[in-house]
Parts: C-alpha cells; structure tokens; sequence
C-alpha cells in the first residue's frame, strides 16, 4: 500500500511541505490526478486519490471557486491528499485539518504534469510488488498445504510472512489455530474476547460472502477494540462457509499487503480444512462400522475388528464404559430438530474428557445417542457422566430434557456390548424410577438390577399382581395414597412417626392408613416376611410402572 507519506518522500519534489490535515498521512492513495478541465471536474474521483491543484486551475474551473471550498468538495469525495501548488490560505489549512485531509503546500516551480506521471509511476510499480509478494506468499502457503501440513503450520507461517498475529477460527467462532510472530506482537489472550464470528455485522459479511471464489476470497477490516484492527477474509469450502482467517494490525496501519495475504491464506485454509474434513469424514464412517458391529453384534472376525480400530486408535481390550443419552421431548418432535440435536456431540465429548488421548466412540440412533468411552475405572465414571450430562443439557436447550444411562466398566467386546446391555437399562429405569432429565448409572441401581432382568417373566407380573394389586384397585377408587404411605413406611424403617414426617401429615393419619392396608391385603405388617414381600411388589411395582403414585 502506497500511503500520503509514502508519496510525499518518493515522489514529490524537495520543498513539499505538509500544512494541514496531518492526521491523515497515513492514508493509501491509489492513483494520483488533475481535476477535469470541463465540467464536472472531479467526477471521475473514485476515493483514494492524490489530487493536484494550482490556482490557474481553480480560476479555469470556476473564479469563484477558493482552496478551501476545493477542499471541501474533495474530502466528500473521500480523496487521500491533496497538493497545491500557490499559497494556502488560513481558511484552506482550516478547512484540511476540519476533514483530516493532507494539504501539500508544493514548490511555485513545480510542474503539475511530471508530478502526476511520477506519482501515479510509483502507485503503480508499488502495487506490482505488493501483488508480486502476495503472490509468492499465496505459493508458499499452498504449497505447505498440498503437501500436507497441519493448520497451525500454515497460520504460523502466514504470521512469520506477514509479521502480523494470525488467528483462525472456525464456523462457530472456536479459535482453531493462533499464531503471533513476536513476543511483542498482540497475543491471543489480549484480544481472544473481541474475536466472536457467531453474530453481529460481521457474522453476516461472511455468510453472505461464502459464495465467493475459494482461491481468492474478499477481505474487510474491523475494528478490534481501541487500538487494533483485524482484516478479515472467509475461509471458503464446497459446502460453503468452513471459518474465517484474521491478520492483526495496529488500528490505522492496515495496508494492502495485509488485505492480500490475508485473502491467500485463506485460500491455503480452505485447502487444509477440506482436506481434514474430508479425513475427518472418513475416520468417522469407518469408527461408525466399527461401532455397529460391536454393539450390534454383527462380527465379521473379532482379531479383524480390534485391528482396524486399534488402527484408528481405539484399543478395546482396555476398560470402556458405554452411556446412552436421550432427548425426552416436550411438544411434537420437529425433523429438523430431531437431526440437528445431536450435532454438537462429538464436541461435547472432547469438552468432558480433556487430556485424554483414546477417543471414544458414539452413534446417533433415533432419539438417542450411544456412546463407548475409554476410562481408567470405575471411579472415572461418575464425573464423566456428569460432565456428559450436563453439557448434553447446555447444548440441546429447548429440545427437551436429557436423560442419560451409564453402564458398568468392562473390557473387550463382549464386556462393551453387555456395557452397552446396562446403560440401555440404566436410561429406561431411570426414566421410570426419577422421571426424565436424569442421570443415571447401573451400579446405583440396586435390587432395580435384578428385576429389570426379570421384567419378562410372567410370573414378575403374578407376584406384583397378587400382592399389591388389591391396594392399587383401593386407591385408584378412593385417592387414598395407601400404596404411597407403604412406600413411605419402608423408607422410614418402619416408623409411623418418620413415615408422617415424609408424608407432611398427622401419625395417627399414617396409623389409619396401615391399619386400611391390612384390612385391604389380608397381610401383617409386623411379619418380617410380609414387609419383605411388600418391599419387593413395590420396588418391582417403580421398576415397571415408574413409582407408587402410578
């Protein structure tokens, strides 16, 4: 970029003084003029221009046309600087300084001609080698991504090249790759907060550009706070947007190199970031395969199974635990929903497990997503699924209510598919026992484990039937909360007084009602065998019906 200074040194002759409007030396001039010598004399200015003016030309343009009301004209058509050649007024200096547009004050002997051949000579030699460089820094770039580098190779060397702080940033806005030349250059901890892509003005520039040509990408600059700027171009996929690139400069310093490296750098992203999402894709069908056949149990040769995923760096043999999380939706299910809700998942999991260098496995059937996830043992299991299970709620706002089952720690595929066996449990009974929007895991289940095995045998059914099916009929007919009170009698060990203080009523209320529960079953409480029966019917009544009040 040729600045007003830039000019002033290489192209002016000795003698040009600045008079006025020093604020704006640091403006890019594009081409250097003469005002038209028929009307309209400055419609052919475009923005950006060095204008050269004597008073022979003002008095031919119009004798009552002053420096100052030139001047004025001039800066509405936003020219960088202005030369003259003659005496400038106070009102001319005012009038320059009032828009912060240069005022050149040249030599009386100073021929307009030559200076505008000179001037306009060096723009355009400049902007040769600005493309020059552009274009060997684009080859330079390209070439470390044809041949394979990762990311922050290609920013770290586009910042090295352009000594400017590079940061790349994905779709969302997550900073993918950062680099900063030196050690004085703006670091990402200083302007990490300022650099959101996901909304504003800015969020709808490179949505609206992501059409544009991959190879050669527009550019804008924004602000970045009070004295930083960032020029920022679109990183350009088939599918369309992948992320955006961004050179950091001083605020005001911005020149047209930045613009173009900036615009070949993306270029050389979009190269790297297809080609890893394109790996990325593939890594993915294959792990997904894998999955089906262990959880499905469909194997083709177990040796060939652990081979191709220890190939992708997965070692069943070692300890996994299986989740399976649910949506439970409140209104109807939207399609749209249905298959976007799970989209985050894949981040989700890196978020929960930091550190860790096995990753874990996960498929999307219907309204759930299964996960295999390696561990170190049980006792990573209940800050994993935690963790899971509330960035699983923060990601799906407004989708419904997360439920997630956890199965039990165990290895190989046998002892992931019956990992997956109890998570799938685990989610069911939890959805029955606490309602959805719960976390829950097999070992906490108890003797729930035992019954839900069971669920199949009629005589699971016989045994609930024939025990509390008298005191359930009661209370459906007469609201009378007996099945709820036995529940709160067991809880309490057997206290009426606790169980009164669990129900929120009167003892002699409870004592009513146990009497009513006798009469109703024909059983005595006070026989250890009958408790231990009524126990058991109630808990398997919660394991298949989801709790006393149903």
């Amino acid at each position: 970029m040729i600045r007003v200074q830039d000019v002033i040194a290489l192209a002016l002759p000795t003698g040009t003084k600045i008079v006025a409007g020093t604020a704006g030396l640091g403006r890019e001039v594009t081409w250097a003029t003469r005002p038209r010598p028929t009307p309209p004399a400055f419609g052919h200015l475009s923005g950006g221009e060095l204008v050269i003016l004597s008073p022979t030309v003002l008095a031919q343009l119009d004798e009552r046309l002053t420096l100052d009301g030139a001047l004025r004209q001039l800066a509405g058509s936003g020219v960088s600087a202005v030369a003259y050649i003659g005496t400038v007024t106070k009102a001319a200096r005012d009038a320059a300084d009032a828009a912060d547009l240069p005022l050149l004050q040249l030599p009386k002997t100073a021929d307009a001609g030559p200076l505008e051949r000179d001037a306009s000579r060096l723009i355009t030699d400049r902007r040769r080698e600005v493309q020059r460089r552009g274009q060997d820094v684009g080859r330079q770039l390209m070439e470390l991504a044809i041949t394979g580098e990762p990311l922050d190779q290609t920013v770290r060397a586009l910042a090295d090249l352009a000594q400017r702080s590079v940061v790349l940033q994905g779709r969302d806005g997550r900073v993918l790759a950062f680099h900063a030349p030196t050690t004085s250059s703006p670091d990402l901890e200083r302007i990490g907060t300022s650099l959101d892509t996901s909304h504003g003005e800015l969020a709808r520039w490179l949505v609206a550009t992501a059409v544009s040509s991959p190879a050669e990408p527009p550019t804008v600059t924004y602000d970045l706070g009070s004295r930083l700027a960032r020029i920022v171009a679109p990183v350009i996929g088939r599918s369309g947007l992948l992320g955006s690139l961004s050179l950091i400069a001083p605020r005001g310093a911005e020149t047209a190199e930045d613009a173009l490296f900036t615009s070949r750098g993306a270029a050389a992203c979009a190269v790297v970031l297809a080609r890893d999402h394109a790996a990325a894709s593939a890594r993915r069908e294959v792990e997904l395969h894998v999955l089906d056949e262990i959880l499905d149990g469909a194997l083709r040769s177990e040796t060939t199974l652990l081979q191709q995923a220890r190939r992708l760096g997965h070692n069943l043999l070692a300890p996994h635990v299986a989740i399976v999380a649910r949506v439970d939706q409140a209104g109807p299910v939207r399609v749209a929903g249905r298959d976007g809700r799970w989209s985050a998942l894949g981040d989700v999991l890196k978020r929960a497990s930091p550190g860790r260098d096995a990753r874990a496995l996960w498929r999307v059937r219907n309204n759930s997503a299964e996960v295999v996830w390696p561990v170190t043992g049980e006792n990573d299991v209940p800050r994993l699924v935690a963790a899971l299970h509330t960035d699983l709620a923060a990601v799906t706002t407004g989708e419904g209510a997360i439920s997630l089952g956890a199965g039990t720690v165990r290895e190989g595929l046998a002892g992931i598919r019956q990992s997956h066996h109890e998570a799938r449990q685990a989610l069911t009974l939890g959805r029955r026992l606490h309602g959805p929007g719960r976390a829950t895991r097999f070992d906490e289940l108890g003797i729930f484990r035992v019954i839900f095995a069971a669920e199949g045998l009629p005589e699971v059914r016989g045994f609930h039937d024939e025990t509390l099916g008298a005191l359930i009929a009661y209370d459906r007919l007469n609201n009378a909360e007996l099945q709820r009170t036995l529940d709160a009698y067991f809880a309490a060990r057997c206290s009426p007084k606790e169980a009164a203080s669990l129900l929120g009523v009167h003892r002699n209320t409870v004592l009513y009602r146990l009497d009513r529960i006798r009469e109703i079953t024909g059983q005595d409480l006070d026989d250890a065998a009958v408790r231990l029966r009524l126990q058991l019917a109630l808990h398997i009544h919660q394991a298949l019906y989801g709790g006393p009040e149903s």
